[in-house]
């Protein structure tokens, strides 16, 4: 059409999500456009392929949308206040390296009110509460839901106790209510007026106090829930082998509540890399008489090495979402892929004219 590949996207700006006409939870995407376009340099793109060359290489220039949904399962945590006022937490999630245990410590330890070095966290056993599959983007946002319900759980539990005490300093603050933070709850009413977790529970004649919590989104999404993001590419093409490399992925995305950002940009750059392994490497072949994978192995199925990977740069847009969940948290874990894939492939377009038709893109389909 002769239009600027972001220009046409800004144009027909989904307001409404087209698969349900229902209203987006939050969507940031023209944000996640503007920080990741500035960055890649996207205004000084020639319109027509072809037009740009890296010594006897093709350049092109692409991007891509991303857009992931935000599935919430089940989980269930246990939160249990020690006399000395430090705390364990329990649900039995899984961490296959993508840093979720740091990370959901850190909402429990907020769920508590206590810094997160006065916390244990257990988890990694089947015999502890079920925290729901680590996987789909949505497992920080079920998990970390229950976690932090079961901390607060216990607050309000010793909440109780401190306002219908007489001797604490808490009494008859039931109806302002009380905070905590720092390992110790404040009335709402009085803030100079406090008391440390241990003094409570010393009082009562408690070693320990637990609270349970359940994370999981009740009845039907009165929203569309995705979180976005934009994606830029640059390719060079070898003109007569060919040969595809990227020399450059610049992502900008917005994902709800970013609990600790920086697992949250590994796991977006993690994202972007599959997403160039997807476009250009990962291919799984098959004997045709028996359905079997002929190359099962990371000799035969070619996934991105270090070689492979160019300058990268992940952004994360700022994104309130209320209705997502409470907490407000989407997922990152797969959103990095899904624009990446795109955005290479019309990367190649750009520099050579002609479109891929499939995944992975081989050279011989460009020669």
């Amino acid at each position: 059409m002769g239009m600027d590949p972001l220009a046409f996207r800004l144009l027909n700006y989904a307001e409404t999500d087209p698969a349900t006409g229902m209203a987006f939870s939050s969507k940031a995407l023209r944000e996640c456009y503007a920080q990741a376009a500035e960055l890649f340099g996207w205004a000084d793109r020639p319109l027509a392929p072809r037009q740009m060359r890296q010594g006897r290489l093709l350049k092109g220039w692409g991007m891509g949308t991303a857009q992931f949904p935000c599935p919430m399962f089940q989980a269930a945590a246990h939160a249990t206040l020690r006399a000395d006022g430090s705390a364990v937490v329990e649900t039995s999630a899984a961490d296959m390296g993508q840093g979720a245990w740091t990370s959901l410590a850190q909402i429990a330890a907020d769920g508590l009110g206590i810094d997160v070095d006065r916390l244990e966290f257990r988890s990694g056993h089947s015999d502890l509460p079920d925290a729901g599959v680590a996987g789909g983007s949505g497992h920080t946002a079920t998990a970390g839901t229950a976690l932090f319900n079961a901390g607060a759980d216990t607050v309000r539990q010793l909440a109780d106790i401190a306002t219908n005490d007489p001797g604490s300093p808490l009494f008859g603050a039931g109806n302002a209510g009380v905070t905590a933070r720092g390992g110790r709850l404040y009335r709402n009413d009085d803030d100079s007026r406090s008391e440390a977790y241990e003094d409570i529970l010393a009082r009562a004649g408690l070693d320990l106090l637990r609270g349970e919590g359940k994370g999981a989104r009740e009845g039907e999404p009165e929203r569309a829930m995705f979180s976005h993001g934009g994606v830029f590419a640059e390719v060079l093409v070898d003109p007569d082998l060919g040969q595809i490399r990227v020399s450059r992925l610049v992502g900008a995305f917005a994902a709800g509540r970013i609990v600790n950002p920086h697992l949250a940009r590994s796991q977006l750059l993690g994202g972007m890399i599959w997403g160039m392994g997807f476009a250009l490497h990962e291919e799984a072949m098959h004997d045709p008489r028996t359905g079997r994978f002929t190359n099962n192995d990371l000799a035969g199925y070619h996934i991105p090495v270090n070689a492979d990977v160019p300058f990268i740069e992940a952004l994360t847009v700022h994104e309130d979402d209320s209705f997502v969940n409470a907490l407000g948290i989407k997922g990152v874990g797969e959103l990095g892929v899904t624009g990446t894939v795109g955005a290479i492939a019309n990367a190649v377009w750009h520099a050579t004219g002609i479109r891929p038709q499939r995944f992975p893109i081989h050279p011989e389909s460009l020669i």
